[in-house]
């Protein structure tokens, strides 16, 4: 490219300078401010906007967070716009392409976002009944208050994966899960047994929700009781994740600890409810157990990892998940179409499937 004196100029080595933009300085201005509480760039942002336009803002991003002020001739704005739209162009490519959110779901679809407003109850916050939360925790599926969300993330993403509906991407596995629980069987889960504990509302204090909250999901004081008290919690989740008992296995992913929800089938077996999640290509099973701690490395007695169960069920999904998280390729093992049996003077149950939808506990 040639200048107006007909000199070469490499684009690559020149600075563009942007209509209506003014470089960044590398010192700090000393000119006096009008208030002691405006600075020199406040009052330079202040006289950059639309010409009789009062107090108007172009957002850049979808959400309308981060805004700035539009120059101030006819002409710079017209090129400031068209800037706008290809940046926005380029944003929106890149973020819809090669990232999880991408290949599992994309974020940016409106009917996802409303399907998980509509599950029932998720019009309150799950702890206080304000309405039109627009926050979510992942592992409870269920949809919280900003003011709450803010308590949420000091619990620990042990108890309670904070995630925003708004600003966050939002792909397949989670919008599946937030679809299937939603705050009514959350609260009939983590809030079976509150008879008796007044909950707050939307207008009490931040201490009073914290308090609650903390009691609720920290201490476990209001769960519900566990479904079977004389069976093993490890075996009654593998019983619930081959039932297909969504409500059960809420349940006992609330009460378990670690080493319950990684109980394996039986001796000589080695199966545990992720191995048998990924047979029957549930990605909602798969995605709560690893929240909850189910190891994804874990092998049965053949040496297969969840993977290969996921594999011959065809569920690309539970794969992804599994990837994401860590679980080892088991290379060119493949199932075989029986598994050993449990001893029956030992267990009531049956053997679980080996393929989706085959067998029952």
């Amino acid at each position: 490219m040639q200048n107006v004196h007909g000199k070469e100029i490499d684009l690559l080595r020149t600075t563009v300078k942007v209509p209506g933009k003014r470089l960044p300085r590398a010192t700090t201005t000393t000119a006096p401010s009008s208030s002691p509480k405006t600075n020199g760039l406040a009052k330079e942002r202040s006289s950059s906007q639309f010409p009789g336009v009062t107090g108007e803002e172009v957002g850049l991003g979808p959400t309308q967070n981060s805004r700035q002020s539009c120059p101030g001739s006819c002409s710079t704005r017209g090129s400031w716009v068209q800037a706008v739209a290809v940046f926005w162009a380029v944003w929106s490519a890149q973020s819809g392409s090669g990232s999880r959110g991408a290949r599992l779901g994309s974020h940016s679809d409106p009917l996802a976002l409303q399907s998980i407003r509509t599950v029932r109850g998720n019009s309150f916050c799950v702890d206080c009944d304000a309405p039109n939360p627009d926050w979510a925790s992942l592992n409870l599926g269920a949809l919280i208050c900003i003011e709450c969300s803010g308590i949420h993330r000091h619990l620990g993403t042990h108890l309670s994966r904070v995630r925003s509906l708004d600003l966050d991407d939002w792909p397949l596995e989670l919008v599946m899960v937030m679809t299937a629980i939603g705050n009514a069987l959350a609260n009939a889960v983590w809030e079976g047994a509150v008879e008796g504990y007044p909950k707050p509302g939307p207008e009490s204090c931040r201490e009073e929700k914290e308090r609650w909250i903390r009691a609720k999901y920290e201490q476990r004081l209001f769960l519900m009781p566990l479904p079977h008290s004389d069976v093993p919690l490890g075996q009654q989740l593998l019983r619930a994740v081959v039932e297909d008992d969504l409500r059960a296995v809420v349940t006992l992913l609330a009460h378990g600890t670690k080493e319950e929800v990684n109980e394996t089938y039986g001796d000589g077996d080695g199966r545990t409810a992720l191995h048998l999640s990924c047979a029957m290509a549930n990605v909602v099973f798969t995605q709560l157990l690893i929240w909850y701690g189910v190891d994804v490395k874990s092998r049965d007695a053949r040496g297969l990892t969840p993977l290969s169960y996921a594999r011959r069920a065809c569920s690309q999904e539970c794969i992804d998940i599994l990837l994401q998280h860590g679980c080892p390729s088991d290379g060119t093992v493949t199932l075989t179409p029986s598994l050993p049996r449990r001893n029956a003077n030992n267990n009531a149950y049956s053997t679980p499937p080996t393929e989706p939808g085959a067998g029952a506990l």
